[in-house]
């Protein structure tokens, strides 16, 4: 890849913007509900519910959002990189997030020196792109 080529490559990542679909989640055979329902911080209203299926996933967004704030526990450097990033779009309520950004609160934010996150923003976007399990979309 040319130097012209990786630049331009670069352009188009920074430019992308995800978020989860809950019509994907679906597709993929998963009910975004349940997804979405174990997920939810302890102090969350809605973690006692006798039926979550009465709920509406936007919902569970935003008391995830809401609630996940500050929470230790909720978002750890032992998870899977595409967990890390599930919890961080809901932190943000689902609103569509650049790639640069999601790339740089995993390297900034998340990163150790016991777990660096060397990942690139191509890489990111592979991975990304290539999910099955959480629902990822352009947005």
């Amino acid at each position: 890849m040319t130097t012209q080529e990786q630049s331009a490559l670069e352009d188009q990542t920074k430019e992308t913007l995800y978020k989860v679909s809950f019509e994907k989640l679906e597709a993929l055979g998963r009910s975004a509900i349940y997804v979405l329902a174990s997920r939810l911080p302890e102090s969350a209203p809605s973690i006692n519910s006798p039926n979550y299926s009465d709920l509406k996933p936007q919902k569970l967004v935003d008391e995830i959002a809401k609630h996940s704030k500050g929470q230790d526990g909720y978002i750890t450097t032992d998870m899977p990189i595409q967990e890390m990033v599930f919890r961080i779009i809901l932190g943000k309520r689902n609103r569509p997030m650049s790639l640069s950004d999601i790339h740089n609160e995993l390297t900034e934010k998340w990163s150790t020196p016991i777990r660096p996150i060397t990942i690139s923003q191509t890489g990111l976007m592979r991975i990304l792109d290539s999910d099955t399990y959480y629902g990822f979309i352009e947005a």
